[in-house]
């Protein structure tokens, strides 16, 4: 069995047990099994990155990723805190979609579904804050600024993903809306109505977002200019 499959095999059984055990609140099997998320998509990530160097972005990326997922682990209250790493591991990955605008041309119809796409997201922050601005007052600014940069990168994905249409862009825009729902729910979740059910979904979402993020950073220099998704 090849390296890859390994790997990914180890990550999807990983996940799948970190999410029963979130479902069973049994910290034990929850203590096996997240932290061993991170490290097997870094292992997959290293059997498909062919020919490429090893990209300290992306292993930043992985490691901001995996210090929120501790956090969270280690039952954390302080959502600002948990914030953090999640926040600067999109600085990280602004740097690839960002390159990745820059190279596409300017088409007004891009940009119309790139305003349309940040205007909605500032419209469900704006709707989210409203709903705990009385309870949790001192997380308004975090949010909008935590929010501004989310819908920023998913607009941009947005507009790579209708000018090239490759393989990359495809797993970004999937990336990026897994991020948008997880954190979504998240907030839904920690601040305002506290359903379990919410948690599971968000979690679930979170863990196989890494998935498509790695996906798109690998095949973003393997595929530039492919056209049809594989």
């Amino acid at each position: 069995m090849k390296t890859r499959k390994v790997a990914l095999m180890v990550y999807v059984v990983s996940s799948l047990l970190a999410i029963f055990a979130a479902v069973l609140n049994n910290e034990i099997l929850m203590l096996l099994t997240k932290p061993a998320v991170i490290p097997a998509i870094f292992f997959y990530y290293l059997s498909i990155k062919r020919k490429q160097s090893i990209d300290m972005y992306i292993v930043l990326i992985l490691l901001l990723s995996f210090a929120g997922d501790s956090m969270m682990l280690l039952d954390i209250q302080d959502t600002k805190i948990i914030m953090i790493p999640y926040f600067l591991s999109y600085l990280v990955l602004s740097k690839f979609i960002i390159k990745d605008v820059r190279k596409n041309k300017f088409h007004p119809s891009g940009l119309m579904l790139s305003a349309f796409i940040f205007v909605f997201l500032l419209y469900i922050i704006y709707a989210l804050i409203q709903l705990f601005i009385d309870t949790n007052s001192d997380l308004v600014v975090p949010v909008i600024i935590y929010g501004l940069v989310l819908a920023t990168l998913a607009s941009c994905a947005g507009y790579n993903y209708f000018m090239s249409n490759t393989n990359a862009s495809f797993y970004l825009v999937i990336a990026m809306l897994m991020s948008v729902v997880s954190d979504v729910f998240y907030i839904m979740f920690s601040l305002i109505f506290h359903f379990p059910s919410l948690n599971y979904f968000e979690f679930s979402v979170q863990l196989f977002s890494y998935f498509f993020i790695v996906k798109y950073c690998v095949l973003r220099k393997n595929s530039i200019g492919e056209f049809i998704l594989a």
